[in-house]
């Protein structure tokens, strides 16, 4: 064990970049090493850089993996060095020991390139919608999943899906559960796109089913919970909004689509519910200006919730 916790502080350790940066995991980061007592401001003269080097990150305005050398500084003028580790910054960083990237089966590769295209795909994903309410001036509570064990059991013992979810203070309902499909359609041969189609509505209804019978059979058990559907296909994106849009639900479920190139949310379709209420999206919302001086950045985080 002392071992592997001088391995995971090793700043002599050669890293590689393997993921696109973590956006949220970093600002939170920023804000454990930091701690309650400093500002920014002190935190960066501690640390040898700018105020807005610091408050880029935690304002989730980072392009790019951060530079070893600013990680480093950010790891040995934290204010507990027990609650950060080198390691852990550096894979939110998008980056894994080079030793260890070598060490991989090379007759594995395949399944791992699809297994890392999966996960950078979902942290760019995570990013774009983190990045975009905060963009509009909202508190954020994060969760790697919906907090399961807070919420009532269903009754016929059906499955709950969550990619990530978020609670964003002032809003109703208490937790914003987003389910990430990924799946993306090969365009350029009309055959395949009508199989790829076809496979579409097959795998989301039967992957999905379960919390429309939840929201039929047992709403109550879902009324602190709002349900949306991420597609990053704009195909996707239009096919099930044509299967859903005729659709009466009792509890709030949403459509959106991201651009993942352009690391935007394209556009939030509310499913219809039975009482007619509809609520407005929340990325119709006008962003606010937030200079990089800004020192009030503030996220909820739980060190035990997706951060290591």
């Amino acid at each position: 064990m002392i071992e592997r916790n001088h391995e995971r502080n090793d700043m002599n350790r050669e890293y590689v970049e393997a993921y696109v940066p973590d956006k949220r995991q970093l600002a939170a980061y920023v804000n454990i090493a930091k701690g309650s007592e400093r500002t920014m401001a002190q935190f960066a003269n501690a640390c040898g850089v700018s105020a807005s080097t610091l408050s880029r990150i935690a304002n989730y305005k980072i392009t790019k993996p951060l530079s070893v050398e600013l990680v480093q500084s950010i790891v040995k003028n934290a204010v507990d060095p027990k609650r950060i580790n080198y390691e852990s910054i550096m894979r939110a960083n998008g980056m894994i020991p080079k030793d260890r990237q070598e060490r991989r089966d090379p007759a594995g590769n395949h399944f791992m390139e699809r297994h890392e295209s999966r996960m950078e795909l979902g942290a760019n994903v995570e990013n774009t919608i983190m990045q975009e309410l905060y963009a509009r001036g909202h508190m954020l509570q994060f969760f790697s999943r919906l907090p399961f064990d807070e919420m009532p059991k269903s009754r016929f013992g059906l499955r709950r899906y969550s990619s990530f979810a978020i609670h964003i203070q002032g809003y109703e309902p208490r937790y914003w559960n987003f389910v990430v499909n990924s799946m993306r359609f090969r365009k350029d041969d009309d055959e395949q796109l009508s199989e790829d189609k076809k496979m579409f509505i097959r795998m989301t209804m039967d992957r999905y089913a379960p919390v429309f019978l939840q929201d039929a059979w047992e709403p109550e058990s879902m009324k602190d919970i709002k349900t949306t559907f991420v597609l990053v296909d704009s195909e996707a994106f239009a096919l099930l909004k044509d299967l859903l849009g005729h659709a009466r639900v009792n509890t709030d479920m949403s459509i959106i689509l991201v651009d993942t190139e352009k690391r935007e949310v394209v556009t939030e379709f509310s499913i219809p519910r039975k009482d007619g209420k509809r609520s407005t999206s929340i990325f119709m919302e006008d962003k606010i200006a937030v200079s990089d001086e800004d020192d009030d950045f503030e996220m909820w985080y739980d060190p035990d919730n997706g951060i290591d």
